[in-house]
């Protein structure tokens, strides 16, 4: 005869502190999600390893980083003195340096959700890369931090630095119209896009010089705040957008409000445009940079299509015939 055995379930141990919950306790009372600042962290540091190697440098130029409120940006060794080509990222609201967004970090991998991914891509391509900082211009708690704090606690905006279209233009003024390239490509995100288009209304003759493409991602920018019918015209020849949409993925995207093309990234939700288009918005930008050539459409299809004009137009040179007479 056997005795049947009872195993005791051992209940889990409910949390007893800030820390076993996964948040922090910070000097001035704020509570924050320890994983949100490891990863953050984590992407900063492989941000400047190997392979990569960014530089970290202090914004404004002449603060004095044990003393004055700052931030940072990154560039690439190279950024302001190679001669050929670099990428300029701005990436949206809300989130720290070196990240497009923190659900593509966390649900798809901290890669592809974060600029590690196209700063490789971008070496590999022959590009030096600048990355700017458009959110960490909040001065509290001894550092710059994304967002106002939540308490009534005071904080300084940053000198010149006092809102994302300041920081953007305070880094073009500053280093991307200094940089030795010749050739100058941007991916943007969300708000990113409407900053670039400010510093095109403010430095329209340099982007017409040197910029020769611009990858958006769900761009918040309108073609009505766009200065005049030439910066315009310039968005049009230069500046595809890819928007969350239910349409299928590379599927045109009408929305007259930007000016621009937008072509449909096959999702829903805005967070993961750049994370699933990535490669397609490199694509655009090595089309525009003469390192990729579109397969060419059957010269048969063409010569029909040029037939079909030409009939076209003689229709309509018959028809004023018929009404003049």
């Amino acid at each position: 005869m056997y005795r049947r055995r009872l195993v005791k379930k051992v209940k889990p141990e409910f949390p007893k502190t800030l820390d076993g919950f996964g948040y922090v306790l910070k000097d001035n009372g704020e509570i924050r999600d320890k994983e949100t600042d490891l990863v953050g962290d984590l992407v900063e540091e492989r941000l400047q390893a190997e392979p990569i190697g960014f530089n970290k440098v202090t914004i404004p130029v002449d603060a004095d980083p044990s003393e004055d409120p700052h931030t940072h940006i990154f560039m690439t060794p190279n950024a302001l003195t190679a001669p050929d080509r670099l990428l300029v990222l701005i990436p949206g609201n809300n989130t720290r340096i070196g990240q497009w967004t923190r659900r593509a970090m966390c649900d798809d991998n901290i890669n592809s959700g974060s600029m590690i991914e196209v700063a490789k891509l971008a070496k590999e391509r022959g590009y030096e890369t600048m990355i700017l900082n458009p959110n960490g211009i909040f001065w509290y708690d001894g550092k710059a931090n994304e967002m106002p704090p939540l308490t009534h606690m005071n904080f300084l905006m940053l000198p010149e630095n006092d809102g994302p279209e300041q920081h953007c233009r305070y880094v073009f003024d500053h280093f991307i119209s200094k940089a030795k390239a010749k050739r100058i490509v941007a991916m943007t995100l969300g708000w990113g896009g409407f900053c670039l288009t400010e510093l095109l209304n403010q430095n329209f003759d340099f982007f017409k010089e040197r910029v020769q493409a611009v990858a958006m991602a769900d761009s918040t920018h309108s073609s009505d705040l766009v200065s005049s019918d030439r910066e315009r015209i310039w968005i049009r020849n230069h500046v595809l957008n890819w928007c969350a949409s239910t349409n299928a993925r590379g599927e045109p995207v009408k929305d007259t409000r930007l000016g621009c093309d937008c072509i449909s990234s096959g999702d829903e939700l805005a967070e993961f445009t750049v994370t699933h288009c990535i490669q397609d918005m490199l694509r655009f930008i090595d089309t525009k940079m003469g390192d990729y050539i579109p397969e060419e459409v059957d010269d048969e299809i063409i010569r029909e299509d040029e037939q079909l004009e030409v009939e076209e137009a003689e229709l309509e040179e018959h028809v004023k015939i018929i009404n003049i007479s």
